[in-house]
């Protein structure tokens, strides 16, 4: 259900109106354009599954290990950190911007955890098995995505492929790995006919408590899940196909040692139906319209934790439906015109039941029932000025709607002050412009700036009491908080040539109305322990800046890969104040070894330590630390089948180390042995 406002009229007329000028605009015939050119700038695709052609120069690294998670590949992307409360489910950042700064999307769908304490990002409802790629937008590039202010992470989900010879593929694999008794299994089939195909994919892992590099066993880190994808396809005529997608993904037992509570049960239901369509003429060149649903429930609990005072169980409930419309017109003359239409209902919910020993069970409302709606046109032109220069226009603007429809909700925000009782509609504008200059046939260089905005998120809002381990505080959302907004910059300069590839990154983004929580006086703490209570609300501005390097070298008849990726961040508040929650200089180097069927990977991760904390947000510096990994692989050849032997070792050195962005300065696993078999026919 779509809702609609009469102050969104206006907003709206100029959505059609813009819509139907670019249309008109390039209606007549002309020449296509020419951006052969700029193949290399697309750099930020990671391939996962061996579907398409990676876009990426070192996207094998990143899944060096069969037994890695979509997190595990993450973290070697650069720009890419992990924010870690546990064992699994990580939450991205992006040269540190986290949390509603990013859009995290899967096939391009929007998703919404229903986690307070941001236990279930996005990424942990998919597994490498049904990824295709990840493609990876920062700042005002990924707002096809969606309004933000630092970008888009898409999780691309691996498609079943037609195939005239109806073949019937997969693979089958099982694996240990020692620092957490763990296990895994992996099952793929593939079967491809001339006008249908199917893909069936799913997943088992289960983890007991890892030991830490000080041998120590960490309780509460153990987990179980199991992930299931289902993807078919038809071909409704030459030009045209319907894919139809359903994933499932189910965790349970799931122990956060970084946080007061673990998980109960978790549970994401997907489902997608795709329309895809290629005219051989006429003025639209790709044609895709999805439409889809899901539903997310998350429960946490602290029953297995005996030393706590008071026991509670803090569900959340989050439902999304969601359509979009993508259109790429055919090349006029200088211009390549692209667009998206979307729209989405986001609903959320989460409560909290706390049972005193001596007196009746406690309920409140954590989120109240929140409805959400947004509507957004999404507008790209891309204008080769010459045979060696190209200049690029986003734009994008957003009609939201929100309201909290809980009278109880509504009840607990009118005890602080605030009347939450009336519907709030919203406008955000994104617009960005780049500049691409092919200097000769090694060097490209691509600059580019833009405006974003993003609204506040559900907890930023309407949070009630939402307790935060890393500065101790319990935390209120603010209703009245300012859509936070953001001027970025980057310059990319490449170097590609034969064998070699390399880039380097400069970024910097102002922002406005930067949202932070400040202490709030004369309100009671909720949390037993508690050191105060927070509010959200908007300080004037903040910066965050910051370099990145990738270098990809292949040599020795490219039977070695160097690969290195170097990441840096610096960021302020407007008193020159560090702000939380940013990693220190982090360089990630892998020396590759493949002939034939034998593989072998030297790898190291080298992080500075990190002394530029938010005091005032809890942190605490954070030391550097060095880890080391040997990885290998070696392919039998039986009749029509391939058969994968793996095995590695993970922090050879038994090194005892957290990440800054660690919640808790949990100490990671220590020496981890790993092995794997898999059957591929």
């Amino acid at each position: 259900m779509i809702f609609y406002s009469e102050n969104m009229k206006p907003f709206l007329n100029i959505l059609l109106f813009l819509s139907s000028l670019i249309i008109s605009g390039y209606s007549e015939a002309a020449q296509p354009v020419q951006d052969t050119i700029f193949k290399r700038l697309e750099l930020k695709e990671v391939l996962i599954q061996g579907h398409s052609q990676s876009k990426h120069p070192g996207s094998a690294f990143y899944q060096s290990s069969s037994l890695s998670s979509t997190e595990d590949i993450l973290s070697k992307i650069e720009g890419v950190s992990l924010i870690r409360r546990g064992p699994i489910g990580m939450e991205p950042v992006l040269r540190a911007f986290s949390a509603g700064q990013v859009n995290v999307v899967i096939d391009g769908m929007k998703f919404f955890g229903a986690c307070t304490d941001k236990m279930d990002p996005v990424t942990i409802y998919t597994e490498p098995v049904n990824l295709k790629s990840v493609d990876i937008k920062y700042a005002g590039d990924g707002m096809a995505m969606g309004a933000s202010i630092g970008g888009s992470l898409n999780l691309k989900l691996a498609e079943a492929m037609l195939n005239p010879g109806k073949k019937l593929s997969g693979t089958m694999a099982s694996g240990f790995y020692t620092a957490a008794s763990a296990v895994q299994n992996i099952l793929a089939l593939d079967y491809g006919a001339s006008k249908w195909a199917l893909r069936v994919s799913g997943v088992y892992r289960r983890a007991g408590n890892y030991r830490d590099g000080l041998n120590r066993k960490v309780d509460f880190s153990q987990y179980e899940k199991a992930n299931a994808s289902i993807s078919g396809k038809y071909q409704l005529s030459e030009n045209s196909i319907l894919k139809a997608d359903v994933l499932i993904d189910n965790g349970w037992n799931i122990g956060y040692p970084a946080l007061p509570m673990d998980v109960g049960n978790a549970r994401a239901r997907v489902g997608a139906i795709t329309y895809r369509n290629n005219p051989k003429d006429g003025l639209i060149r790709d044609l895709e319209a999805k439409f889809y649903v899901n539903s997310i429930k998350h429960a946490m609990d602290d029953t297995k934790r005996p030393s706590v005072t008071i026991h509670m169980d803090m569900p959340g409930w989050s439902n999304t439906q969601g359509t979009y419309l993508e259109a790429q017109l055919r090349n006029r003359g200088k211009h390549s015109i692209s667009m998206k239409l979307d729209a989405y209902h986001n609903r959320v919910k989460a409560d909290m039941t706390m049972y005193p020993a001596n007196s009746a069970p406690m309920y409140m409302l954590t989120w109240p029932v929140n409805h959400q709606t947004v509507t957004g046109l999404y507008l790209q032109d891309l204008i080769s000025l010459n045979e060696k220069s190209r200049i690029d226009f986003k734009v994008r603007m957003d009609a939201a709607f929100s309201k909290l429809s809980d009278k109880m909700g509504q009840d607990q925000f009118a005890v602080l002050g605030y009347d939450v009782s009336k519907p709030v509609n919203r406008m955000l504008k994104n617009f960005s412009t780049g500049y691409t200059r092919y200097l000769n046939s090694e060097f490209t260089l691509y600059a580019s700036a833009g405006y974003s905005e993003r609204l506040p998120t559900t907890s930023e809002r309407y949070g009630f009491y939402l307790f935060n381990r890393m500065d101790n505080h319990d935390y209120i959302g603010n209703p009245d908080l300012k859509n936070e907004s953001a001027l970025n910059a980057g310059l990319n300069i490449i170097y590609s040539v034969n064998n070699i590839s390399v880039k380097l990154s400069g970024f910097t983004s102002y922002l406005q109305n930067y949202i932070l929580g400040q202490t709030q006086t004369g309100l009671s703490v909720m949390t037993i322990g508690a050191d105060g209570v927070r509010g959200y609300t908007n300080i004037p501005s903040a910066r965050i800046s910051g370099a990145e390097s990738s270098l990809n070298y292949q040599f020795a008849n490219s039977h070695f890969t160097l690969n290195n990726t170097l990441k840096w961040v610096h960021g302020r508040d407007n008193s020159g104040n560090p702000l939380p929650l940013i990693s220190p200089l982090k360089s990630i180097t892998g020396l590759r070894f493949n002939h034939e069927k034998l593989f072998v990977q030297a790898e190291s991760e080298l992080s500075s330590g990190q002394n530029r904390v938010s005091t005032a947000f809890g942190e605490k510096t954070s030391p550097g630390f060095s880890i080391f990994n040997l990885r290998s692989s070696y392919t039998f050849n039986l009749a029509k089948y391939n058969l994968e032997f793996s095995a590695g070792i993970e922090n050879i050195l038994d090194e005892a180390y957290y990440e800054h962005l660690d919640w808790g300065k949990m100490l990671r696993p220590g020496r981890n042995i790993y092995s794997m078999l898999s059957l591929k026919f």
